[in-house]
């Protein structure tokens, strides 16, 4: 392995534009708990970043037809096609801003816009299958930048018999191993996902909770007109309904055993607003809605850690990343139901951006794949075995 400038690009659950970030990744010298788990020891500073946003009436777009979840198949071609060029324009766009040329990149790491997670195994005409579909032409991206790129990470995962995600276990064993302190990493996305890393610095579990910040961001523009709860406003001004929350906890998801994975199929615009009906119907204010609704994210997370974690291992402190570390309501909760005192930490205190650690993430799985290093985590995806993650389209130089 060698250093190499690497640009992460990923479109995330909110579909607002692409989060787009170069790194430097390096090899370091190798600790020795590592080598037991074959992960190399790697560090990666964050060069640049940028959110670079969809035009509105694309986002629009974008975001009605995955709310439908139905689409011609001339829509997804082209849609396929369009993301790949945005994605590119995303990637000279940073280019810019950090005033460096494409030349002086080495690889781009692009996840795309996932549309549909399909992980589970079922029979479709006849052959059982299972998949997961993410949109923006990787060939469309090498193109026009001239840099080779790496993209669809979930595909070799589910063949080798995974749920093709969590992806992030592989980056979290990396940058948070390295001591021996069971932590864990805590994403509160769209969907709130966790890695858990026991005191050798092995990524012993990995899933995904439930709901994130999808149901309450649903609520937040249906109801008060803003895009999110800022800092958890909202959802302080109102009271949880607990006995509407202790039915919302009996989804049948949370009752799943880890290794497994959700997404907009179970959280997404379709559920959070058969919620509000029932909230209105129950008679709650607006508050007490984003109110449940939060403490949904809350006690999914913490009934998760209690049924499928802390049996096997009860961790010393919380790494809280996502737009969720920014909801005081979300993170107060989250302390008051945690089974035990436990240390609560966000990103930025390890060096590491909240808001572009998706963008690291498919850097660093480029990073390792065009190395030709195994990058997904068995014991957290349920995949047979280790293998490299992501296809590459090599273009020739500009």
């Amino acid at each position: 392995m060698k250093p190499l400038k690497v640009i992460g690009l990923n479109s995330g659950t909110s579909m607002d534009g692409v989060d787009a970030a170069i790194f430097e990744i390096r090899p370091t010298e190798q600790p020795p708990h590592f080598e037991q788990f074959k992960i190399p020891a790697l560090k990666a500073e964050m060069l640049g970043s940028i959110l670079f946003p969809f035009e509105p009436n694309f986002q629009r777009q974008l975001q009605k037809t995955l709310a439908k979840g139905n689409s011609t198949l001339e829509e997804i071609c082209r849609l396929n096609v369009a993301l790949g060029e945005v994605f590119a324009q995303s990637a000279a766009a940073l280019m810019k801003t950090c005033k460096l040329s494409l030349t002086d990149v080495d690889l781009i790491g692009s996840h795309g816009q996932t549309i549909w997670h399909s992980p589970a195994s079922k029979q479709f005409w006849g052959v059982s299958c299972q998949g997961s579909l993410q949109l923006g032409e990787p060939s469309v991206i090498a193109e026009r930048t001239g840099v080779p790129v790496i993209a669809d990470f979930r595909a070799a995962d589910l063949a080798a018999g995974g749920q093709g995600a969590p992806l992030v276990a592989f980056a979290d064993q990396v940058f948070f191993g390295a001591n021996s302190k069971a932590t864990g990493v805590l994403n509160i996305g769209g969907i709130a996902n966790i890695t858990v890393i026991n005191g050798n610095g092995e990524a012993k579990l990995a899933f995904d909770t439930g709901p994130g910040n999808m149901l309450v961001d649903r609520a937040a523009r249906l109801l008060f007109d803003c895009e999110f709860d800022e800092d958890g406003k909202l959802a302080k001004q109102g009271q949880i309904d607990q006995a509407w929350l202790a039915e919302l906890l009996n989804h049948p998801y949370f009752h799943r055993r880890p290794p497994k994975t959700t997404g907009r199929e179970d959280f997404g615009y379709t559920q959070a607003d058969r919620l509000l009906v029932e909230a209105q119907r129950r008679g709650l204010s607006a508050h007490d809605c984003i109110a449940t609704l939060t403490g949904l994210t809350a006690r999914s997370v913490t009934q998760a850690y209690s049924t499928f974690i802390q049996p096997v291992v009860k961790l010393d402190r919380l790494v809280l990343g996502g737009g969720g570390a920014d909801n005081r309501a979300l993170v107060e909760q989250l302390k008051e139901f945690w089974p035990h005192a436990i240390q609560i930490h966000r990103h930025e205190d390890f060096g590491i951006s909240t808001k572009f650690k998706e963008s690291l993430l498919f850097a660093l799985l480029a990073y390792t794949s065009y190395f030709g290093i195994p990058n997904n985590v068995p014991l957290c995806t349920g995949a047979r075995r280790r293998v490299c993650l992501g296809k590459l389209c090599n273009p020739q130089r500009l």
